[in-house]
């Protein structure tokens, strides 16, 4: 997924948030279930099942700011019945600021998350539907 640096997501530098690095990963995410026609939570009167987040471990390497083109590349390291662990990288790829043009992508931030699908009643683990592996099968 490619997008800019909005205002909103900086401080008063100009520097994005460190947060926000994790909702732009959380972003890619939802990109990859939108591309492919599908709403990645079931939601119905007898079921109702979604992915939670378990455990992030991230690494921050060079800052983006405001104007910058970043891109978020995502790949599952590992995918289990009712988990999945994915490996998420955003890189710096251009900016509309002449000041912060740059030659070749920098990585500015990398996170392993690990994620459950759960029945969203009960809270317990649920098996991963097939139709959601198939689709995250393509990112091993």
């Amino acid at each position: 997924m490619t997008n800019y640096v909005f205002y909103d997501d900086t401080d008063c530098g100009g520097i994005v948030y460190h947060s926000n690095y994790i909702t732009f990963c959380e972003r890619a995410r939802s990109y990859i279930f939108f591309e492919n026609g599908i709403f990645p939570h079931e939601i119905s009167s007898e079921e109702s099942r979604g992915f939670v987040v378990r455990s992030v471990d991230s690494k921050f390497f060079y800052p983006l700011q405001f104007a910058d083109k970043y891109e978020v590349k995502s790949k599952v390291l590992e995918l289990k019945h009712t988990s999945l662990n994915v490996r998420q990288e955003i890189f710096k790829i251009d900016s509309i600021n002449a000041k912060n043009k740059i030659e070749s992508p920098i990585l500015s931030f990398c996170a392993t998350i690990n994620l459950a699908y759960i029945d969203l009643k009960t809270k317990k683990p649920s098996k991963i539907p097939e139709h959601l592996r198939e689709i995250l099968l393509k990112y091993l």
